[in-house]
């Protein structure tokens, strides 16, 4: 699940492609209905310029569990402003990020900051749960 994928290989690719990063500069962040409508009932596998890092199952009612290599966290998401909130259990800041659509798959950035590098989600074949999780 953690391999270098293609899709994390060209998600890579495109992190270091000035052009793939400017486009979302000129469009607006998805609303959460819209952000709602993409990832609800799918698993996306999460990407920075390292290649995957990730993978967050999004269930109904704007719940989430996310997964990595070293903690898994149940939680819900909400929107504040144009922003994505992420609030896990256990985790006492939230995780807010601004997202764009990109055909099938979404660029976002942390607290909105389009001078940071942006991540990129994928939609996955995984379901994501905690259940026998033990961390790196």
């Amino acid at each position: 699940m953690w391999g270098c994928k293609l899709r994390g290989c060209l998600a890579s690719l495109c992190l270091a492609a000035l052009p793939c990063v400017a486009v979302a500069e000129t469009d607006p962040p998805l609303t959460a209905e819209a952000f709602e409508a993409i990832v609800e009932g799918k698993t996306m596998d999460t990407h920075d310029s390292g290649g995957i890092y990730g993978v967050e199952t999004f269930l109904p009612g704007r719940r989430a569990i996310w997964r990595d290599a070293s903690q898994c966290l149940e939680g819900r998401w909400r929107p504040e402003g144009e922003m994505i909130c992420f609030d896990y259990i256990g985790d006492p800041l939230p995780h807010c990020w601004t997202y764009h659509d990109r055909g099938g798959w979404l660029m976002g950035w942390l607290n909105g900051d389009r001078d940071s590098d942006p991540i990129l989600l994928y939609p996955s074949q995984d379901f994501v749960t905690c259940e026998g999780f033990l961390g790196a």
